[in-house]
């Protein structure tokens, strides 16, 4: 008991073996947050009557897990400079103070990737559990289904059509992990010219970029956008966070992959191709014969 109330202090991880509440914190990007719902899911079956508070960043990353039945209660907006040992210690000593356990799974170095673990993983280890899934997870509620409905009826499109998402930018921007802009775009007109879907293209509300050919939702609504998701008969984009939430969901899907290893950040699901060379090779090393031969592979 002592020691236990010391590592508190220190703000040390330490072990319960009946603990009546958890604090879990991530201030990742929405990839990472559907990474770590697996690991939520598992802390409720290793604690039966747990009750989990979870430490998210406001707007769009409270809206990836909003919906979670696992989660009891939320911070949000959360922050932690998870890249300053005495920062992270601070707020395990401030959350120890409410909490029985408390797990920041945020990753504190620029070579996380180094024991070429993927993410999913390393945060089922960070929080002492065993996954049943090691699938991503994202929860669709009924609003979400409904305007997702509602934009296929106002883009007029019906049951018979077959639908592909793109999603051709990452929220980071950086250039390591962006496909070319006229790659996409020759991309884009191979797959009219030699088939017949309806291409809808995700974007933010600030991307500068046209996408010819298709039809472009700017700034769309993640949960309905991940509803169109699940219904689409498609999905292709890069290492961002709609392909990680495209990865929960029955689809066939390619994720251009550039930036880091596929083994760490890679797509998990038994539905996703995905196409890469090395870790953090040029982008413009991946050519668009290469992706529309995959794509035509998968059609």
């Amino acid at each position: 008991m002592i020691l236990s109330a010391f590592k508190k202090w220190l703000g040390i991880s330490h072990s319960c073996e009946n603990p009546k509440s958890i604090f879990v914190g991530l201030i990742g990007g929405v990839g990472d947050l559907v990474a770590a719902a697996p690991s939520v899911v598992a802390l409720k079956i290793k604690y039966p009557g747990v009750k989990i508070k979870f430490g998210v960043g406001d707007g769009i990353f409270f809206n990836t897990i909003k919906n979670d039945p696992n989660i009891d209660h939320f911070e949000t907006p959360f922050f932690y400079d998870a890249w300053k040992k005495r920062a992270r210690r601070k707020t395990y000593r401030e959350k120890y103070k409410e909490h029985d356990l408390v797990f920041l799974l945020d990753n504190g170095t620029q070579d996380w990737w180094k024991p070429k673990k993927h993410l999913v993983d390393i945060y089922a280890e960070k929080c002492g559990v065993n996954l049943k899934n090691r699938r991503p997870i994202f929860y669709l509620s009924d609003n979400d289904y409904e305007e997702a409905q509602n934009k296929f009826n106002e883009l007029g499109f019906s049951d018979n059509d077959k639908i592909l998402i793109l999603a051709p930018e990452t929220r980071s921007k950086k250039k390591m992990k962006e496909w070319p802009h006229e790659r996409f775009l020759a991309l884009i007109q191979k797959i009219n010219k030699n088939h017949d879907f309806k291409i809808v293209t995700f974007v933010s509300k600030d991307n500068p970029y046209d996408y010819n050919g298709t039809i472009p939702l700017k700034g769309f609504a993640l949960g309905p956008s991940a509803a169109m998701i699940r219904r689409a008969n498609f999905y292709l984009g890069l290492d961002n966070g709609l392909t990680h939430i495209a990865s929960c969901f029955d689809v066939k899907m390619i994720s251009v992959h550039i930036g880091y290893p596929i083994e760490c950040a890679g797509p998990l699901s038994p539905f996703a191709t995905t196409v890469a060379h090395n870790p953090f090779d040029p982008p413009e090393s991946i050519s668009v014969e290469e992706v529309y031969e995959t794509f035509q592979s998968l059609i």
